[in-house]
């Protein structure tokens, strides 16, 4: 009876947990077919470096709880010595296939993951965070002293078309560019996913949120911090290294703040401690960088907005978003949830053009006041003098409108979601 108890018991295995994974590789097979042009597979080979690079952060900041504000110095570094490996190797006329030069950046990664990691992951919290900026800035700077290895401002260059290729990928076309990125970014992915199921990965995650218990069980948070630091940098470094050979230069903007900050925010608005989360995010900034860039000069104003948006209203992320729906599409609840959504969706719509507006008419201001005052500009076909005290009143009145039907709309949300988990839980059977 206990065999037969047991064996009924024993979880069965099947495909369910496969089909993200299916999904995936079809997404990175089947993209180059739908957007085929060489701008289009560039965006794609920088959303798929990105992916890597926000995984590895994702590793301190959502998965152990360390904030790192210098985590750019293992993508940078790993980018340099990549660099330096394939001129090295191209002067030399050493047969090392280009394909894995990015386990150069990788090893540095994981080098100096592990010196500077022994230092600072001895405390956390904000602690970690100022040390963690303090070696940013160190090494920062010495990329600017240190010209013969870095290259000062102008960076250091390389022809990754050149030296040996195993699998006849020669990085001369985008889209071998973009198969090469994209082999890398499954392999980085899957890794980091199976690193989340060992015991490192669970404890990292009590390190996270309770240190002093997991202590007091035996582990030695120091240890645990260290270890996952190590292992980011791996990554990160894998990363650095891809960009390298995908851009044939690196200047010292992989190293400096903006890069720590870029990857911060594509984990957080991805969704932190979510294993897909940093996918989403990096998905996300990176084509916000180069779709806004296009139009505007001021995206990384859209681009900071969005993130305080996402902080203030969605502090989980987008995946989040996703995590939360799932018991309402499982109890087949999001029938009630779609009116309240689409009457948030107006107001919400006219709030963003209309701020949209004032920041394109605040930009256009500042330079026509600089060449000749009354000059007009376009938005969305229609003229509009920038320096008229009627056009920023209306456009501050429809913001003011916005805002109050948006308030309105929210609590009809709000109810419509107390509803839903009502009904969920008498589904469940738990107690009101």
């Amino acid at each position: 009876m206990a065999t037969a108890s047991a064996h009924r018991t024993r979880p069965r295995v099947g495909l369910q947990g496969l089909w993200p994974w299916a999904l995936l590789a079809v997404l990175f097979l089947g993209l180059p077919w739908v957007f085929h042009s060489n701008a289009s597979l560039t965006v794609l080979s920088l959303i798929g470096i990105n992916i890597v690079f926000a995984l590895s952060y994702n590793m301190l900041f959502g998965q152990t709880g360390l904030l790192s504000f210098g985590h750019a110095v293992y993508y940078g570094l790993g980018a340099y010595f990549t660099m330096h490996a394939l001129n090295g190797f191209v002067a030399a006329g050493i047969a090392y296939p280009v394909e894995f030069l990015p386990l150069v950046g990788g090893a540095v990664g994981l080098a100096f993951g592990a010196v500077l990691g022994f230092l600072t992951t001895r405390r956390a919290g904000i602690t970690f965070a100022l040390i963690s900026l303090g070696i940013g800035v160190l090494v920062a700077s010495l990329a600017i002293i240190l010209r013969h290895f870095f290259g000062g401002d102008g960076g250091l260059s390389g022809d990754p078309t050149q030296g040996t290729h195993w699998f006849g990928d020669t990085l001369a076309h985008q889209i071998q560019v973009y198969y090469f990125v994209a082999a890398w970014c499954a392999v980085c992915i899957v890794a980091v996913y199976f690193y989340t199921k060992t015991p490192l990965g669970h404890i990292a995650n009590a390190v996270r949120d309770n240190p002093e218990r997991a202590e007091f069980i035996g582990y030695n948070p120091h240890q645990v911090r260290f270890r996952v630091h190590t292992l980011a940098g791996l990554f990160a470094g894998i990363a650095g290294g891809m960009a390298a050979l995908t851009n044939g230069i690196v200047t010292p903007d992989a190293l400096g703040f903006v890069t720590s900050g870029e990857v911060l925010m594509m984990v957080y608005i991805g969704g932190a401690g979510i294993f897909f989360g940093p996918i989403i995010g990096a998905a996300i900034i990176t084509f916000m960088q180069v779709l806004l860039s296009n139009y505007t000069n001021a995206w990384q104003l859209y681009i900071g907005l969005f993130f305080v948006a996402v902080v203030m209203y969605v502090p989980g992320g987008v995946a989040n978003l996703f995590k939360i729906h799932m018991p309402v599409v499982r109890y087949r609840q999001l029938g009630r949830l779609l009116p309240a959504y689409a009457l948030m969706l107006t107001p919400a719509s006219v709030f963003i053009l209309d701020l949209v507006f004032m920041v394109q008419m605040a930009y256009q201001f500042h330079s026509s006041s600089q060449i000749f005052l009354n000059q007009s500009f376009s938005f969305l076909g229609i003229g509009v003098e920038v320096h008229s005290g009627l056009t920023w009143a209306l456009a501050l009145l429809i913001l003011a409108a916005a805002i109050g039907a948006g308030s309105l709309a929210a609590r009809y949300v709000n109810r419509a979601w107390d509803d839903v988990a009502a009904h969920i839980k008498a589904a469940r059977g738990e107690a009101p």
